[in-house]
């Protein structure tokens, strides 16, 4: 079945707008997912193709609309795993590079082990989970610099929230080697701290964070920084080939200007 791209175009732009008020990433990818559900296989894939096309070129409505797709442990919860699996394959059979990527179960490079220590705090682990919530509300800050180990990620949720927080402290929990996933997927999750650039460079460098948010957030890097990324062999491979990729397409797209212009 062929779709038809200008109105794939149209239909990508009114849903991201349509759902960019919505301050909530869950009341958001609830929302995405009952407009995605009306929609066909092939359309969703289409979408999800100019999202992610646009998303390279740095268009700010479609990075964050992309960050949103990249979620798809929540997307699958609202919208449904066979939904999703029927845009997989038409995605897999139109070479959808970008959301063949996003879609697939890639697990992180590293997931820490059993010869892993996470470096919890001694005196906080023998805290009950309860406890540790309810001191995640407060204003001290050598406590807090003591959750911020804290590798539940309810505990790392409501430490977000907390308005003492500063930006160094949201970069100490991305960049945390080993740490739980889901600890970075409640960094990622947070709209207020996502939006800050060192904070995506620090996710993306994590060889603990998942496929997935690196994948979604690559777009947003500046060029030196995809360079570092392209060469950090710590890295999931995936994560580097997708900046490499960039890279050149950004040396094209220069190229191609400078050509127009001459």
């Amino acid at each position: 079945m062929s779709v038809n791209r200008a109105k794939a175009e149209k239909i990508s732009r009114k849903i991201l707008q349509e759902i960019a008020p919505i301050l909530d990433r869950r009341q958001r990818t609830f929302a995405l997912s009952n407009k995605l559900g009306k929609l066909s296989d092939e359309m969703v894939a289409e979408v999800f193709y100019l999202i992610a096309e646009n998303a390279r070129e740095k268009k700010p409505a479609f990075q964050d609309g992309y960050r949103v797709i990249s979620d798809m442990g929540m997307l699958a919860h609202y919208l449904g795993p066979r939904k999703l699996s029927g845009v997989y394959t038409v995605a897999r059979s139109k070479d959808y590079r970008d959301v063949v990527r996003i879609m697939s179960r890639t697990p992180p490079w590293k997931i820490p082990g059993l010869e892993d220590d996470p470096l919890e705090d001694r005196e906080v682990r023998e805290l009950t989970l309860g406890e540790r919530k309810s001191e995640a509300r407060t204003r001290d800050r050598d406590f807090i610099n003591r959750l911020l180990h804290d590798q539940n990620p309810s505990v790392i949720q409501i430490l977000l929230q907390n308005p003492i927080l500063t930006i160094k402290e949201i970069v100490k929990v991305a960049s945390k080697r080993p740490t739980n996933p889901q600890v970075l997927w409640q960094v990622y999750r947070n709209l207020k701290w996502i939006n800050h650039y060192s904070v995506k460079k620090s996710l993306i460098n994590n060889p603990y964070c998942p496929t997935q948010i690196s994948l979604s957030l690559i777009h947003f890097m500046l060029e030196h920084d995809l360079e570092d990324i392209a060469d950090n062999e710590v890295l999931h491979p995936k994560v580097q080939e997708s900046a490499l990729e960039l890279l050149l397409d950004r040396s094209k797209a220069r190229k191609d200007q400078k050509q127009s212009e001459d």
